[in-house]
């Protein structure tokens, strides 16, 4: 069997991750004399919190570092759930005690603030109660670049060159549509009046290519991977068939890949739930990197879609955080952990992370547990972490 620790770390057909507009070479190899498994981590900032004070620890570095963390994720990448790219905005965002509403006009309630992951609970968007017409949608006071000042985060970006740098705004064309028009109202639409939920994804698709654009061009040769999402998929099946999802999204999607590789970037893209019906899709369209990899979705399991798809697309996720997790024993979680990693890897490449964020209901020594694990993997064939580790401390 072959070990994931002997491959380039996430090579993807014609090029590696990592390969800036502005050095892509001094990159290349940066991530070939690795030559070891790259490791991410998402969490609730809770979670940062638990496993800082359980370690010891009191920055995000310290704590990415810990763990042999080879990703970092800047800090504004949402105009939309979370609070995080309000410091970017030029106008003042519309924000109360416990309410604000967010570039799209989408109202939330608060809670997020400015996490990196951890998303608001949309309260009302602003087709929600009447049914615009497509002049209406046009109409709408849609952002624009001149909106934002990204260069904000090039002290950041600068600072945390020793990572793959992963930014980029989320662009979640499924997801905003439907916060805009509602839920309900969305799916009704694309089933009842495709033309109205065609003419909002082309809209939103529009905005995202312009504000794209003016964010890599102002971090050029500042990162490596553009992030970005929409949930396609329930628990069981597609959330809509794919001949609906291919007239509404593919053509949307191959061209905001297309932008981002145009400054060099690999993209990473996310979907939750049972998608692979769709895995194909996004390959075609230009995706290098498939997270979460929920494998408790259905016709998710990690030996199937490694058979399938492995060598065309790189997986990041697959480690459970929905059932093994929260509820198995830190000796669950590491056979867990080597099963994945030996699968993934026995077809092509892969990155572990969590199949969500790590939650607020996952006990400590269990995420522990994971990093434990690769990082004992990497010792027994020789790759070690080079970065300061302090996952093994002992608690107080």
């Amino acid at each position: 069997m072959n070990s994931v620790l002997h491959r380039p770390p996430v090579a993807v057909p014609g090029n590696t991750v990592g390969g800036s507009a502005e050095n892509p070479r001094k990159n290349r190899r940066r991530l070939r004399s690795a030559a070891k498994i790259l490791v991410d981590y998402l969490a609730h900032q809770d979670v940062d919190r638990r496993l800082k004070q359980r370690l010891g620890l009191a920055t995000e570095t310290e704590l990415l570092d810990a763990l042999g963390v080879d990703f970092y994720y800047l800090s504004a990448r949402d105009i939309s759930q979370n609070e995080n790219a309000a410091k970017c905005l030029r106008l003042s965002p519309h924000i109360t005690g416990r309410e604000r509403t967010c570039p799209l006009g989408i109202r939330w309630q608060r809670g997020a603030r400015d996490s990196k992951f951890s998303v608001d609970e949309a309260l009302c968007g602003p087709f929600e109660r009447d049914d615009p017409s497509t002049a209406e949608i046009l109409r709408h006071p849609w952002p624009r670049a001149r909106d934002f000042d990204f260069s904000i985060l090039l002290p950041e970006a600068e600072a945390n060159g020793q990572r793959q740098r992963i930014g980029g705004l989320w662009s979640g064309l499924m997801g905003d549509a439907s916060r805009m028009r509602g839920f309900q109202n969305f799916l009704l639409d694309v089933a009842a009046e495709p033309q109205r939920a065609k003419t909002l994804v082309d809209r939103l698709t529009e905005m995202y290519l312009e504000l794209n654009d003016h964010y890599f061009s102002t971090l050029r040769g500042k990162m490596e991977i553009w992030f970005f999402g929409s949930d396609f998929g329930t628990q069981e099946s597609l959330l809509i068939g794919r001949d609906r999802w291919l007239e509404l999204f593919d053509d949307n999607i191959r061209q905001l890949c297309a932008l981002a590789h145009s400054y060099g970037l690999k993209v990473m893209m996310h979907s939750c739930g049972s998608i692979a019906p769709l895995i194909d899709d996004f390959i075609a369209a230009g995706v290098d990197i498939l997270d979460p990899v929920q494998v408790s979705a259905r016709h998710m399991e990690p030996e199937m879609l490694a058979r399938q798809f492995g060598g065309r697309i790189v997986f990041h996720g697959g480690i459970d955080t929905q059932r093994i997790l929260p509820f198995g024993t830190p000796e669950d979680v590491a056979d867990h952990v080597r099963s994945v990693i030996a699968t993934f890897s026995r077809y092509g490449s892969y990155i572990p992370a969590p199949s969500q964020i790590f939650h607020t209901d996952i006990p400590v020594d269990n995420i522990l547990a994971v990093y434990q694990t690769i990082r004992r993997s990497r010792e027994q064939t020789g790759n070690t972490q080079q970065r300061p580790t302090a996952i093994s401390r002992k608690k107080p």
